[in-house]
């Protein structure tokens, strides 16, 4: 199928929502929230919920649902195909998911609003999902039946992938969905789930609001480290108990982290260059050549260090059930988010290397997987999605990031060039530290952008201008 020339790509009007009310998003998102949508780590959840889910979509976006094709995946995931009228242009993806984690039992009553009810409160609608990822959806929706409203025609067919088991590896929901698409021969000129935003205060060094926008993901290990020994009485106790052992080893893996690849931090610092202060700022613009300082001026910071090295943390220990006898099995969980250049066998290695030969490593490989490559920050795609984040932030630095974290969008890159990791909205460390904790929440004044964003993004990328 046929992509489109730069000359073709249509700039979209700065005053096209101009007459979009927000509080229908507001209203929406707090619909979709008050959906208890919870995946289990199991994979198990309450059918009933996505039921009623499904329902409060058809209700919102009658227009979505007579004029798009709807097609669901294990009952759940969702497919819906808005048909452009020519057939010989690639499609674009746009994705969300419709699951969210549970919410810690015991820390209810820590949420300003409960967190199910979608409440409005300080300019933030709060909820479960509200960030990750029902904003995103929400936005989406909104945007198409928006359009569909003023009878939008478009060119190029839009796909709209709305997974079910995304915090949970995705194996069901939009896994199955991209599978099923490659076998019907689509190659997607571009796809943009979540896995970026417009961070403030976020990036070291830089002031500005900066929006990130994934080009690739690391990828993702579960692994289990298992220490078996001489149990007994605890008024007698042995050296090097299993405990000891465990406790051991995941001190051991805490002070031997890998190397820092600064290379794959390199598009990232080129962007940030300009703005950033301080020695960083200095060295940004020619990383490699100043990797030894600038990985020990990351490691000082969380997310630098996360974006600039493979990370590994312990995650759950068990072992004994009794104050005074001395377990015979201890274990600790780790979870490893593997950055582009490692690989779940380079890491491993290093695992046995640091815990030594007497603690037991298993790989859970039915959730692990290889960091995802680079999507092309020189296609006509990247312009695109770049180009309307520009017309919506427009005090935004634009910049192309690792995501840390894992999307469904991983399961597109076999066959599309152009996988981008981006949602339409700011945060700073207070959001970030809701997401999948305590008060999670989107703000209200980014409901007007964040279904602008989408109506531009269609409308550059599927119409022709007037």
């Amino acid at each position: 199928m046929a992509q489109a020339r730069a000359s073709e790509i249509q700039p979209v009007r700065a005053d096209l929502v101009d007459d979009y009310d927000p509080s229908r998003f507001v209203e929406s998102l707090q619909q979709v929230i008050r959906c208890a949508t919870v995946v289990n780590d199991d994979g198990t959840y309450d059918e009933t919920t996505f039921d009623e889910m499904a329902k409060v979509l058809v209700q919102r976006f009658p227009l979505v649902h007579q004029h798009l094709e709807r097609e669901t995946f294990n009952r759940h995931g969702v497919l819906l195909t808005w048909r452009g009228t020519k057939d010989d242009l690639d499609p674009i993806v746009l994705m969300a998911h419709q699951d969210v984690v549970p919410v810690e039992a015991g820390t209810e009553s820590d949420w300003t609003v409960p967190p199910f009810s979608g409440a409005v409160a300080d300019g933030r609608i709060y909820g479960r999902g509200a960030l990750d990822c029902k904003g995103s959806l929400i936005a989406i929706l909104e945007a198409v039946e928006y359009m569909l409203e003023r009878d939008v025609q478009i060119e190029r067919t839009v796909l709209v992938v709305l997974g079910h088991d995304e915090e949970v590896g995705g194996h069901k929901g939009a896994k199955v969905i991209a599978r099923e698409l490659e076998e019907r021969g689509v190659r997607p000129w571009f796809v943009v789930d979540e896995g970026g935003s417009v961070v403030v205060g976020i990036i070291t060094a830089v002031d500005s609001p900066v929006a990130l926008v994934g080009i690739a993901e690391k990828g993702y290990m579960d692994v289990t480290l298992t220490a078996e020994g001489e149990g007994g009485h605890s008024s007698i106790p042995p050296r090097d108990t299993p405990l000891v052992q465990i406790a051991d080893a995941v001190a051991k893996l805490d002070r031997s982290p890998m190397k820092p690849r600064i290379g794959t931090m390199a598009p990232m610092l080129r962007a940030l260059s300009g703005s950033m202060s301080g020695v960083a700022g200095r060295l940004a613009g020619r990383p490699e050549m100043a990797a030894p300082i600038l990985t020990r001026v990351f490691a000082r910071d969380n997310l630098m260090n996360a974006l600039q090295r493979t990370t590994m943390v312990p995650t759950v220990m068990s072992g004994g059930e009794k104050i005074n006898v001395i377990p015979q099995l201890a274990s600790a969980h780790v979870n490893v988010r593997i950055i582009p250049g490692d690989t779940i066998a380079s890491v491993t290695s290093h695992i046995r290397s640091v815990v030594g030969p007497d603690v037991h490593i298993e790989v859970d490989q039915d959730v692990s997987w290889e960091p995802s490559a680079l999507s092309s920050t020189e296609s006509d795609g990247w312009r695109v999605v770049t180009g309307v984040i520009g017309s919506i932030f427009p005090n935004a630095i634009i910049s192309p990031w690792v995501v840390v974290g894992a999307a469904d969008a991983r399961y597109f890159e076999e066959f599309s060039a152009g996988v981008y990791r981006f949602a339409p909205f700011e945060v700073d460390s207070e959001a970030i530290a809701g997401v999948h904790a305590t008060n999670e929440f989107v703000n209200v004044k980014d409901a007007q952008r964040a279904v602008s964003f989408f109506v531009r993004l269609i409308s550059a990328a599927a119409t022709t201008a007037d």
